[in-house]
């Protein structure tokens, strides 16, 4: 199975006037990941199924991933990558969409850090900046993944920072 792990793009600063949940992306946020879709479009590769976390900054982050790559299924939303995200929850996720063979899921760190880490067999969380994209192909059987690529600010790379 091939997996697309993304953190969300940057969005605006936490304030006391905006719930955490509804924070936004900036422009600069939008226009940094729309060049890090560009790179993933020109690999001619799209998901059968993108999962984001409810929280406005990974949603907008979901619908500029889906726009880019002419992605034409379901934007599905799910509290499992709500802050506080997990292996376990990975899990569930995929154990739900039993069909999807490439999925992608956008989320929020600490915690898409610490599942790549762990899908990678690493024992330190992996620091994914905003707006980066890590490609890996999962074995569903064994729960590991092997490292295909990384993109972030539309550069294409292939190791983790």
């Amino acid at each position: 199975m091939k997996l697309l792990v993304v953190r969300h793009a940057e969005a605006v600063e936490r304030a006391p006037a905006i719930a955490e949940e509804d924070r936004w992306l900036t422009p600069r946020g939008r226009a940094s990941f729309a060049a890090s879709v560009r790179v993933i479009a020109r690999r001619r590769t799209s998901p059968d199924l993108i999962v984001t976390s409810p929280l406005v900054r990974a949603v907008q982050t979901a619908e500029l991933l889906a726009a880019g790559l002419d992605y034409g299924g379901e934007l599905a939303v799910s509290r499992e990558l709500a802050p506080g995200f997990d292996r376990e929850g990975l899990a569930r996720l995929l154990a739900d969409r039993p069909g999807a063979r490439h999925v992608a899921i956008v989320g929020h760190e600490p915690d898409v850090g610490r599942v790549v880490a762990d899908l990678l067999g690493q024992p330190e969380a992996v620091p994914l900046r905003k707006g980066m994209v890590v490609a890996l192909e999962l074995d569903p059987a064994t729960g590991t993944a092997r490292l295909r690529w990384v993109v972030h600010k539309g550069e294409k790379t292939r190791t983790l920072p």
